[in-house]
């Protein structure tokens, strides 16, 4: 067994340390990694590969690293999230030997199930066996109903959401200060593109394979549901938050809830990195593949250094 994850106690810990400790989170990102980095985070030696090609019944470096062979190629659903769980895994793993210490851990979409695995909450293993069933299941709903989704830069959340009413789709992803994904059929968020246009702003096309976060995952429930009820969830030893309250979970009856809810709700990022900024926090590790989170966490951070937030919001 990988035994890895936040502190499970910190009676021996000095009142500075423990402070330090709980103005940081642990962030893990989501989809949308490139293969690349997602392979150059997987060591070949890694304990963890081990424990997942028993898991998966695959070679999963051997799969990502026929995927990052092509410049700047996207890895699949089914083996995309998968991968980076089990990368960030090994990064968090790895930054444990250097006595790294979070009060919180939050995790962007995918990324919350490593934020739990962090927090003690889902041992790695049914962690990885629960991803897969829900990358495969995510994968399937993408192809019976076809979409994608799209970043916009330079709205405010609610123009957005104007744009999703007016054009067909849905908000996915409220990720900082200016950037929210819409995701639905192609169609419709082409016409989306034309209105964020005529606002003066930009959105780019991403390269998922589904309308992640909305209506169109809702086909995915049934089997996430299922592999939530055949794994044992522990309470986080530390709060982790979820994508869909932007708050802690409570009870471990939530976690599986609100795990499921996740596929069809927005992610709710730029809130969760609100409330953890209205607790103090203000320090971040992102504990990869990639930066993305780190740079969501900084754009986010950095809009509220002149906005107040109040405490216990």
């Amino acid at each position: 067994m990988i035994v890895t994850g936040l502190p499970a106690s910190r009676a021996a810990t000095s009142r500075e340390a423990v402070d330090r400790e709980n103005n940081k989170v642990a962030l893990f990102p989501g989809q949308g990694i490139p293969a690349g980095a997602v392979h150059g985070a997987l060591p070949k030696d890694a304990p963890e590969l081990a424990v997942a090609r028993s898991v998966l019944g695959y070679d999963l470096r051997r799969r990502v690293e026929i995927a990052a062979r092509r410049k700047g190629a996207t890895l699949p659903t089914a083996v995309a999230q998968p991968a980076i769980f089990v990368a960030g895994i090994i990064s968090l793993r790895m930054a444990g030997t250097q006595g790294t210490g979070h009060g919180y851990a939050a995790g962007h979409s995918l990324g919350e199930y490593t934020a739990l695995v962090a927090a003690g909450a889902l041992s790695f293993q049914d962690g990885l066996r629960t991803v897969g069933t829900r990358a495969e299941a995510m994968e399937a709903a993408g192809k019976a109903f076809p979409g994608t989704m799209a970043a916009v830069i330079g709205l405010d959340l609610a123009t957005a959401e104007d744009i999703a009413r007016r054009s067909g789709v849905e908000v996915a992803n409220d990720n900082a200060p200016g950037q929210v994904v819409l995701a639905g059929p192609e169609e419709a968020l082409a016409e989306a593109a034309g209105l964020v246009r005529a606002e003066g702003a930009r959105s780019v096309l991403l390269q998922i394979s589904g309308p992640f976060h909305t209506s169109g995952m809702a086909p995915a429930e049934g089997a996430l549901r299922h592999a939530l009820e055949d794994v044992e969830i522990e309470p986080p030893r530390v709060p982790v938050i979820s994508n869909v309250t932007a708050r802690p979970y409570g009870d471990v009856k939530e976690i599986r809830e609100l795990l499921v809810a996740q596929l069809t709700s927005r992610v709710r990022f730029r809130e969760s990195l609100e409330w953890l900024y209205a607790q103090g926090v203000r320090r971040f590790d992102d504990i990869g593949p990639g930066k993305v989170v780190e740079g969501l966490a900084q754009r986010t951070f950095r809009a509220l250094e002149t906005v107040e937030v109040p405490a216990n919001a």
